[in-house]
């Protein structure tokens, strides 16, 4: 990076003696012009574990380093930070995939992109207890299943049901508010609802569940391999300003690298943001987050960020037959890959 060899030729003029007095001089002008950059980060849900890297990012420097200021602020969810993005109050957003194509879907022309994937596991999951689990969607029969308008999970199950030819009428579906979905299957109002995983999940385990007890069964395993959380941008952003998309997408990547290198400081940056947070459930958050939604095979050989283009235009396909978009969408509505990092600063280590 430009700014790191400035530093380094900085330290070389104070060691040389002779050389100093210039360099000092040159300084002033030098940080002037590469002064940071002032940017707000929609979060793609409230404050807690599952962002926590962006708060260790402002912390420990990494965003610093790339001349970004950056504020992260929660949101209602990738709905919410969609809008902002949209309409310019925030520059940069976390927001799922789905969420994105879906508002590509209606909103063509104003719709922000994808311009580096994170989490590669779409996170949905049909969530149910051990004792009587649902392993496939044919184990659906029979049972009460809680869905929600406002999730994609939900929106896009008749079309998956149909591709693997279950019959809607052999469950009963009963819509509930995401807010009380957890409460709901522990009171046993219903014996499974579809949930993000690393949310759903966790928010059990704060209410005493533990995490042998939960059965999981994803969306990838019945026909929908789809990326889940990601970083976005509106399309004026990437045509105005592609070195700061090309910045915080270096940022990000760096973010989570180091999250996963040091996951207790990545839960002690948040916690600082929100000291309402209790670590013990937020660390073992991340972990999950990152053991098995973002590091899977392909993204430890590849770094994080890596997408098949595939899985894009298949999941693509399913999203328009359950969401019955207005417009027929490509991959290059959704996504714009010519700000992935470099694979250096994406790869996990080990």
């Amino acid at each position: 990076m430009a700014f790191s060899k400035t530093a380094l030729t900085r330290r070389s003029l104070l060691k040389s003696g002779a050389g100093a007095a210039a360099g000092l001089i040159a300084m002033p002008a030098v940080v002037s012009a590469q002064a940071a950059d002032a940017v707000k980060l929609s979060l793609e849900f409230r404050i807690y574990g599952g962002n926590a890297p962006m708060f260790l990012a402002a912390e420990n420097g990494i965003f610093r380093d790339l001349r970004l200021d950056v504020t992260s602020d929660g949101s209602a969810g990738s709905g919410d930070t969609l809008t902002r993005v949209a309409n310019g109050s925030y520059q940069f957003g976390l927001a799922d995939a789905s969420a994105v194509a879906e508002f590509a879907g209606r909103n063509p022309e104003a719709a922000p992109k994808i311009i580096m994937t994170i989490f590669d596991v779409f996170p949905a999951v049909i969530m149910s207890w051990k004792k009587k689990p649902v392993k496939s969607l044919k184990d659906l029969a029979g049972i009460k299943l809680g869905t929600s308008a406002s999730d994609a999970g939900s929106k896009i199950l008749p079309a998956l049901l149909a591709r693997n030819n279950v019959d809607p009428a052999s469950f009963t579906r009963m819509n509930l508010d995401v807010k009380l979905r957890e409460a709901m299957l522990m009171k046993g109002d219903v014996d499974a609802t579809i949930a993000f995983d690393y949310t759903a999940l966790f928010n059990l385990v704060d209410n005493g569940v533990k995490i042998e007890d939960i059965n999981l069964l994803y969306f990838k395993d019945f026909g929908f391999n789809f990326p889940g959380n990601s970083l976005i941008a509106s399309r004026e952003m990437i045509e105005k300003n592609p070195d700061l998309v090309k910045r915080m997408a270096l940022g990000c990547a760096r973010a989570w690298v180091a999250a996963d290198r040091d996951r207790k400081a990545a839960i002690a940056a948040v916690v600082k943001r929100d000291k309402l947070l209790r670590p013990e459930v937020e660390v073992p958050r991340i972990s999950w987050v990152l053991d098995r939604l973002i590091k899977t095979p392909e993204v430890k050989q590849n770094g994080i960020g890596f997408i098949d283009e595939k899985r894009l235009t298949d999941g693509l396909v399913v999203l328009a037959d359950g969401l019955k978009f207005s417009k027929n969408i490509t991959v290059a509505d959704i996504y714009d890959g010519r700000f992935l990092p470099p694979a250096a600063d994406r790869k996990f280590a080990g």
